[in-house]
């Protein structure tokens, strides 16, 4: 199944001006949920969107639910599951976002770590009632291999247990610790609502013990990676070739860039060379 279009009109983004987020968690913890909760109070919706999936509701006898702003496609609101990663763009004061909407099911676990894998940031879902699941571990533990450098967990659902302190204290132990035996630890753990929209983009009044920062604020704090041509030269050798009494080199540039007149430093073994245009000429740029 190819990934849906996005919701906000931009089909295609550059990622040197959009950061790549994955939304990871178990399901029914709410990622699609959240998900179309953040476009709309990100005003990143088209106009009308949200009142004609109220219609569609409507019709088919169903409750709204922001997770059926996203799941567009008719197969997945008759299953009530996300089934691939979808691409979806939206928008803060700061900078633009590409969201990676990862599915939740055990059974769909290539298609999460397809969509992980190209994310500089993860959003961790996790049912408060429910607390950590196997799956909250499992896609943690996935997303420490990857080597997500920033994970903000989401623990959503806080209107089901009352908005309680004692409640998000004792999830949030739990989660830390098992994080902790990964290696891996949390940017932000923040309690939010996707169904009331608490702590996503607005701060909370229902939870005034909560000093930290709000979903978006955690993500806006989230530092880039240096785009690839800042990063120091890197030209793996794809192949050398013989010209006679002289050798040319066939390779890529995967980071850095290279002018006539810079020093190259060839390994294994140290050696220097100065980069000439001759040299650039043999170079399979």
């Amino acid at each position: 199944m190819a990934p849906r279009d996005d919701l906000s009109g931009e089909r295609f983004v550059d990622r040197e001006t959009a950061l790549p987020i994955v939304i990871l968690g178990h399901v029914d913890h709410g990622k699609s949920s959240l998900v179309g909760r953040l476009l709309h109070d990100t005003d990143s919706l088209p106009e009308g969107r949200v009142e004609h999936v109220r219609d569609v509701s409507k019709r088919r006898g169903r409750d709204f639910e922001w997770s059926f702003v996203i799941d567009a496609l008719q197969i997945e609101r008759d299953q009530g599951i996300t089934l691939d990663t979808a691409r979806i763009w939206f928008k803060t004061a700061k900078r633009r976002y590409v969201i990676i909407d990862a599915p939740g099911h055990a059974e769909f676990l290539k298609n999460m770590l397809t969509g992980a894998s190209g994310a500089e940031a993860a959003v961790l879902v996790v049912d408060i009632a429910q607390g950590v699941s196997e799956q909250t571990r499992r896609h943690a533990y996935l997303a420490r291999l990857l080597g997500l450098r920033h994970v903000i967990v989401a623990l959503n659902k806080m209107d089901l247990v009352g908005y309680s302190a004692a409640r998000f204290e004792e999830v949030m132990a739990d989660l830390n610790a098992y994080l902790a035996g990964i290696g891996l630890s949390a940017q932000g753990i923040v309690p939010i609502s996707a169904k009331e929209g608490d702590n996503i983009v607005q701060r909370s009044a229902a939870m005034p013990w909560y000093a930290g920062r709000t979903l978006v604020d955690e993500l806006d704090r989230v530092q880039t990676r240096p785009s690839l041509a800042e990063a120091p030269l890197r030209l793996p050798i794809q192949d050398v070739y013989r010209l006679g009494e002289r050798r040319a080199i066939a390779g890529r540039i995967d980071s850095g860039t290279l002018s006539v007149g810079d020093e190259i430093s060839f390994w294994p073994g140290g050696r220097s060379e100065e980069h000439t245009s001759e040299l650039q000429s043999h170079l399979n740029l």
